[in-house]
């Protein structure tokens, strides 16, 4: 007659058996401790950039209205690093409008003006949500479409804050622009965006493009209009120009 399969530890004596118990609920209270421990520390780390930041959104409201506009502009650039900014998005984005201005940067003083216009003059206004999912689009798009880029025109990477990577503002910047006789972008327009801040640099990387070399280029047709793409990932941002604009 065969005899029944017992659990091992029912054979084992009893204060081997509470020795057993007792290590299994030790190894669960240490995960339970290392979870709650990461958690905090979590919380402690968020809580703290947000504070900083808090003290950043104080110092750009400050400088910007004493017309210290390098100072604020760069403040802005911690302010505005958070996702869910609700109606700083806009109060941010005019700041940066007047500086720009009174600095004599046209070019992204009018690129931002038209970013205000586009975004935050009509309800709903483009304001992040918290998840991280929001996608922005002017309501009108100029007929007539747009031509990509020339491909003796270099743009340079984006700027890409550690403050908004850890704040984990991600997406694609689609942008506008024109050519003016010195071949120098002009008429810059964000046409779509997940978050003011990227659209802010998208602005700067348009503005800051230049011929890859000097020499004969192709022949300017006045009008002609340009569109290509900036994608903001994680640890890098770069120009995708093969990133359909699907209008």
């Amino acid at each position: 007659m065969t005899r029944p399969e017992t659990d091992p530890t029912l054979s084992a004596p009893l204060g081997d058996r509470r020795i057993s118990h007792v290590a299994k609920l030790a190894q669960v209270a240490l995960l339970l401790i290392v979870l709650l421990a990461e958690t905090g520390c979590a919380s402690f780390w968020d809580r703290t950039r947000e504070r900083e930041r808090m003290f950043a959104v104080s110092k750009a409201r400050t400088q910007t209205g004493r017309g210290q506009c390098a100072a604020g502009l760069a403040s802005l650039d911690r302010a505005q690093a958070r996702i869910d900014l609700g109606s700083y998005a806009r109060e941010s984005t005019l700041a940066r409008t007047r500086c720009y201005a009174k600095l004599g940067w046209d070019q992204f003083a009018s690129a931002h003006r038209r970013l205000a216009t586009d975004f935050y003059n009509d309800e709903p206004m483009a304001f992040p949500e918290a998840d991280g999912t929001s996608v922005f689009r002017v309501k009108t798009i100029p007929a007539g479409g747009f031509e990509r880029p020339p491909s003796w025109l270099d743009f340079p990477a984006p700027r890409y804050s550690a403050y908004a990577r850890r704040s984990k503002i991600t997406g694609r910047v689609v942008i506008s622009f024109e050519l003016a006789s010195d071949r120098k972008p002009k008429k810059i327009r964000v046409l779509e965006m997940p978050h003011p801040l990227l659209a802010t640099w998208a602005i700067e990387a348009i503005a800051a493009a230049q011929p890859k070399k000097q020499g004969d280029h192709s022949v300017l047709m006045s009008g002609d209009r340009y569109v290509t793409t900036f994608l903001f990932q994680w640890r890098w941002a770069k120009e995708a120009p093969e990133n359909e604009f699907d209008s």
